[in-house]
C-alpha cells in the first residue's frame, strides 16, 4: 500500500487561493485601508529605476516599468489577506469568549437545576414520610378483627393513595350491639381523610350512646353540614346494629350502594334504604323507608362496602365489574370465615383488573353472625 501523502502543503495552497481572491476584492485596492498597496508601490520604485540606469537591455527596462504596480498589488493582496486573517482570529476569538461566556451560564444554570432538583427530591421525601406518617395515624382508626363466640369481624381499607376518604367502623357495645358503620367521603387523598378524622369521634359517641341507625345517619348528616358547607364534598353511609342476643339486624343506608346480606345456603339478599346523600341538606332520612330490620341466622354474613370494590374496569376488555359482578363472586363464599371471604374477593378483583392496585378507595367489613346458643333474654331493652 502506498504511503497517505502528507497534509503539509495544505496551509500554501489556502494562502494561494486567499491571495488570489484578495487580488481580486476591491477593498485591496483602497489606499486608506490597505497600507500594504503603496508600500508595495514604494518599495518596488528602485527595480525600473536601477533597470533604465544600469544601461540593462531593451526588453528588460520595458518589463521593469510595471514592477511597482506588480508589486503594490502583492503586497497588497498579501496585506489584505492577513487583515481579513487578523479580522478572522479577532472574530473566532469573540465567538470562544461567546461560547465560554455560554458556558458559565449553562453551568451555573445547570448547578441552580441540580439544586432545585435536589431541593425538590428532599422536599419530595418530606411529603412522602409525612404522607406515611398519616397513613400509619389513620390506620389507628381501622377497628381490630372480632373474634367471639356469637360474631366474627374482620374490617380492611386499601387507599388509592397513602391515606383516603374511606372510614369503617365496628364495635361491640354492652356485650350485645355490634355496630358496623361504613362511610365514603366523596374524592381522595389528604383533604378527604381530614374528614374522615373529624367524624370518627362523633361515631364512636353515638355508637357507645346506643343510638339506632337511622339517629346516627342524622346526627352525621348534621355533623357534615358543618364540616362540608365551603366544599364540594359529600357522604354517602351504611350503618348497620346487630343485636347479637337475638339476631336482630337494624340498618339503614344513605346514598350508598346496596350493601350484602350473604346467608348461610349461598342466597344474596340486598340491604338498602331510601335515604339521601349526606352533608347536602337537612331533609336526608327518607320519610317511607329510613331504616329496615332483618333477622339473622348463625353462619349469615353481612358484607358492607364502598363503591370503589366494584367500579372496577375489566384488563383489556374496559367492562365495568358492577355491583352484580360483585355479588355473582360472593356466590360460593358463604360458610367462609370473614378474614378469608374478604381474602378471596380481592383477590378475584385483582384478577379481573390486572392489578392489586385500585384506582378508587376499597373497604369492607364483614361480620358473621354465629348465634347465642344460650338465647337469654336481653338484659336491656332495645332504645
Amino acid at each position: 500500500m502506498p504511503p497517505t501523502p502528507t497534509r503539509s502543503w495544505m496551509p500554501g495552497t489556502r494562502f494561494v487561493r486567499a491571495l488570489l481572491a484578495a487580488l481580486c476584492d476591491e477593498a485591496t485596492y483602497d489606499i486608506r485601508k490597505n497600507p500594504s498597496l503603496w508600500l508595495g508601490f514604494v518599495l518596488a520604485i528602485p527595480i525600473p529605476v536601477l533597470t533604465w540606469i544600469g544601461d540593462a537591455e531593451l526588453w528588460l527596462q520595458i518589463l521593469s516599468l510595471p514592477a511597482p504596480i506588480v508589486w503594490g498589488g502583492l503586497l497588497g493582496a498579501a496585506g489584505r489577506v492577513g487583515m481579513l486573517a487578523e479580522a478572522r482570529s479577532a472574530q473566532l476569538e469573540e465567538e470562544v469568549h461567546r461560547v465560554a461566556g455560554e458556558k458559565a451560564q449553562t453551568e451555573v444554570s445547570l448547578t441552580v437545576e441540580s439544586d432545585r432538583r435536589r431541593a425538590l427530591e428532599v422536599e419530595k421525601e418530606d411529603l412522602v414520610s409525612e404522607l406515611k406518617l398519616a397513613q400509619a395515624i389513620q390506620a389507628t382508626l381501622i377497628p381490630p378483627p372480632i373474634q367471639r363466640d356469637d360474631i366474627e369481624c374482620v374490617a380492611r381499607i386499601i387507599p388509592t393513595r397513602y391515606i383516603g376518604g374511606d372510614y369503617v367502623h365496628s364495635n361491640v357495645i354492652k356485650d350485645r350491639w355490634l355496630y358496623l358503620i361504613l362511610l365514603d367521603v366523596s374524592g381522595h387523598g389528604i383533604s378527604a381523610a381530614m374528614v374522615v378524622a373529624r367524624l370518627h369521634g362523633m361515631v364512636r359517641r353515638l355508637t357507645l350512646t346506643k343510638q339506632r341507625p337511622v339517629q346516627i345517619l342524622q346526627r352525621l348528616n348534621q355533623a357534615a353540614q358543618r364540616l362540608l358547607q365551603h366544599t364540594y364534598f359529600f357522604l354517602t353511609a351504611a350503618v348497620a346494629r346487630i343485636d347479637l342476643k337475638n339476631g336482630e339486624l337494624d340498618y339503614a343506608t344513605a346514598g350508598h350502594p346496596s350493601q350484602i346480606l350473604l346467608r348461610k345456603d349461598g342466597s344474596i339478599e340486598e340491604l338498602r334504604t331510601r335515604n339521601r346523600l349526606l352533608g347536602m341538606d337537612d331533609d336526608i332520612i327518607s320519610r317511607v323507608q329510613p331504616s329496615k330490620r332483618v333477622m339473622l341466622q348463625p353462619g349469615d354474613s353481612v358484607v358492607f362496602f364502598t363503591d370503589g370494590l366494584f367500579e372496577l374496569l375489566q384488563d383489556g376488555e374496559g367492562e365495568v365489574l358492577g355491583e352484580d359482578g360483585l355479588r355473582e363472586r360472593l356466590r360460593g363464599l358463604e360458610g367462609m370465615g370473614p378474614s378469608m371471604l374478604i381474602g378471596e374477593v380481592l383477590q378475584e378483583l385483582a384478577e379481573y383488573q390486572g392489578s392489586s392496585e385500585f384506582e378508587d378507595d376499597v373497604s369492607m367489613v364483614v361480620a358473621r353472625y354465629l348465634g347465642n346458643d344460650a338465647n337469654a333474654a336481653a338484659n336491656e331493652n332495645t332504645p
